[in-house]
């Protein structure tokens, strides 16, 4: 029996993967992966490549990949977890990236990975802790007894690092108090103060981390809600998308304590940022109202 292959599929099966990444061409290789998953072992190859471009390249692919293909991807998350150690820094950001993404749906691999995740909190670069942070948060939330022992030092962070630590940590410490609020509880006014001094552009972890809280216990953050609302009209995507799903939280357990915020977010609907739109939809559907379609 002969069946027919389409010609453009042709022409993706028979491209080299080493020699566009050669060439730097990422986007090449990333349509050749999508198109024939098989292939996603050819791109883990290149993490053996000497060039830290390509092996950088190779890794925020297999973020991506990763992230929409867990399945396909798994049984290459011990040589994502082995990069932990590299030497080179950015190598480092990119593994931590890649397993944050991927890592947290596989309990084994989570659980492989989380304590070099937690030693790289005390990396002497920021820009490490703050990945090591997010990848923690991500774990968290599927598997939270794996970092609950993490969280004095996340908080600690909020205190000593700076604005881009203060968000990775507070979006971690979100991340596991959206399933054990009794871990972060305690740290509201934290949050608040963070808030107090916090720039636009680096206040969604603490945002978030606020709504977890209201996930839980909204009547202690609702004083909050004309503040959270006030960053509904934030020119930063990122404050604005975390303030929409906090009151969404927020709303979730007490639609009372957010019904002016309503309108607002109705009118964020319009927007051309996708996770805006997507947060107000949902944030919507939690307060009882139906989205326009």
């Amino acid at each position: 029996m002969c069946i027919s292959v389409h010609p453009w599929l042709k022409e993706i099966m028979k491209l080299d993967i080493k020699a566009l990444a050669g060439e730097r061409k990422f986007g090449d290789i990333e349509k050749a992966v999508y198109e024939d998953r098989s292939r996603i072992g050819e791109l883990v190859d290149l993490l053996s490549e000497k060039n830290g471009d390509i092996r950088s390249g190779a890794l925020n692919l297999l973020s991506r990949v990763g992230f929409d293909y867990p399945n396909d991807t798994r049984k290459y998350l011990g040589r994502l977890i082995a990069l932990l150690d590299d030497e080179d820094m950015f190598i480092k950001i990119d593994a931590a990236n890649a397993i944050g993404n991927l890592g947290f749906s596989f309990q084994d691999s989570a659980a492989a990975a989380a304590p070099k995740l937690k030693a790289l909190l005390e990396h002497e670069q920021s820009l490490v802790r703050q990945e090591a942070a997010y990848a923690l948060g991500n774990i968290g939330f599927s598997f939270t007894d794996l970092v609950r022992d993490i969280v004095p030092r996340l908080i600690r962070m909020l205190d000593q690092g700076d604005d881009d630590e203060r968000e990775a940590a507070s979006h971690a410490l979100g991340k596991i108090g959206i399933n054990a609020p009794e871990l972060i509880r305690g740290i509201l006014p934290k949050l608040v103060e963070v808030l107090e001094f916090s720039k636009e552009a680096t206040c969604g972890g603490v945002l978030f981390a606020l709504g977890a809280i209201g996930l839980h216990y909204p009547d202690a953050v609702a004083g909050l809600v004309p503040r959270l609302m006030q960053y509904l009209e934030s020119g930063h995507p990122n404050a604005v998308k975390n303030a929409v799903a906090a009151l969404g939280n927020i709303g979730s357990a007490n639609p009372e304590l957010v019904r002016q915020a309503i309108p607002a977010i109705k009118k964020l609907l319009d927007s051309t940022d996708v996770d805006i739109k997507m947060n107000a939809k949902v944030a919507l559907g939690r307060l009882g109202e139906q989205a326009p379609l």
